[in-house]
Order: structure tokens, then C-alpha cells, then sequence
């Protein structure tokens, strides 16, 4: 009856490398959300320097584990299976996420180039800031409610902090690193339009854009 042969002790080791991005990730994330953690060192240092070059590390550890695992796939293919997985996942995140913010988008965007509408509690973050306009984002051709206007900012993942009859403010926290996008909504007799502005200047992969048409959608539908 032939013997297993024995996992080489690298093996952990290689799909641990693997998984150490992810777990990078993670930290630097809840860092961020509830430590209070600067983004210049959660984000920019630990993910987009440390963990992306670890990332590609692991993925060459994973191909190391996986030519150890062809002498033994029933005893060494799941380490092997799990290294490929978690770093080619982890890579594909990063060149993934890279050519989407490479890709430009405004972080300001309106419905009205012309006569875009006007901040009033975030006023300051966005001082001399120019809004553009937004591929598929229309102003509504009528005068909603405000509180529909409010509804459709909470059902994109807004919550209000200002709200009168004809103009609406509100703020978006990204999941992951807390990104703040600041939104209003004017409303005019016979046009109502929206604003979304980044407070952070660093790419954010068309999240403006993603969010006001996600109010305008909400709006679309109080017709």
C-alpha cells in the first residue's frame, strides 16, 4: 500500500503569504472605520503600497505551492487550491480597482453645468470646486417633493442633513474606508436637480457618478 507523502512544512507557509493581503486589507479597513485611522497610512500606505505588493508576492507563492502540490495532489492540492485562490482573487482585486480609478471621472457632478445647485452645510469642502456633467444622469423634468427627494437620497445610501421644501443635502460613507460624497437636491418649479461631490480628492472609480444616477433613478420613479 504506497504512503501519503508528507506536505513540505512550506507549504502553510506559501498559502499563508497568500492570504496576508487580505488580512492587511481587513485591518487597515477596520482601522479606518472604528479606530479613527488616518487614510494616508490605512489606505494609500497599508493597501495600496504594502498590501498590493504583498499581493503580488503571494501570487508567486501560490504558484510555487502549486508545482509542490503536482508530486501530491490528493495530500498537497488544497493548500495549493486555497494559495491560487486567495491570491489570484487578491491580485484581480487590485488590477481590477487600479484600471477603474485610472479610468477619469468626475468626483463633482450635476445635473446643471450652467447653474449647478449649492452646498450650504458642506459648503466649505467643496469651495472652488467645479461640477461636471454625469454620462446617463438627467435632471428631473418636474418639481417633486421634498420629501420625496429625501426618500430617494435615503434609499441611495444617503442620510439627509438638510432638508427644506426646495433643497435637500445629504451625505454617503463609503462601506470600506469611510469615503464621504456629499449630495443636494434643488427643486424648481417644473425641474428638479441633483449635485454629488467627493470630499476626498483621491480616485473613487466613478462613485460620483454611480451615486447620482441612483438618486435620479429614485427621483424617476416619484413621477
Amino acid at each position: 500500500m504506497p504512503t501519503r507523502k508528507p506536505v513540505p512544512a512550506v507549504l502553510p507557509w506559501l498559502t499563508a503569504l497568500a492570504a496576508a493581503p487580505l488580512v492587511l486589507i481587513v485591518a487597515a479597513v477596520a482601522a479606518t472605520r472604528f479606530g479613527g485611522a488616518d487614510l494616508a497610512v490605512a489606505y494609500d500606505l497599508l493597501t495600496w503600497t504594502v498590501a498590493r505588493i504583498l499581493a503580488w508576492i503571494g501570487l508567486a507563492g501560490a504558484l510555487i505551492a502549486a508545482i509542490l502540490a503536482l508530486r501530491d495532489l490528493k495530500g498537497r492540492g488544497l493548500y495549493a487550491l486555497a494559495a491560487v485562490a486567495l491570491a489570484g482573487a487578491t491580485v484581480a482585486g487590485f488590477v481590477w480597482r487600479q484600471g477603474r480609478d485610472a479610468a477619469p471621472a468626475p468626483q463633482d457632478v450635476t445635473t446643471n453645468v450652467q447653474e449647478p445647485p449649492v452646498f450650504s452645510r458642506a459648503a466649505a469642502l467643496h469651495r472652488g470646486s467645479t461640477p461636471a456633467s454625469c454620462d446617463a444622469v438627467v435632471a428631473v423634468p418636474s418639481q417633486v417633493l421634498a420629501q420625496q427627494a429625501a426618500s430617494a437620497l435615503v434609499d441611495a445610501g444617503f442620510v439627509v442633513n438638510r432638508a427644506s421644501t426646495f433643497e435637500v443635502e445629504a451625505a454617503h460613507q463609503g462601506a470600506w474606508f469611510g469615503f464621504v460624497n456629499d449630495a443636494v437636491v434643488r427643486i424648481r418649479p417644473g425641474r428638479t436637480d441633483i449635485r454629488v461631490a467627493a470630499r476626498d480628492a483621491r480616485p473613487d472609480g466613478g462613485a460620483a457618478c454611480r451615486l447620482a444616477a441612483r438618486i435620479a433613478g429614485g427621483l424617476s420613479q416619484t413621477r
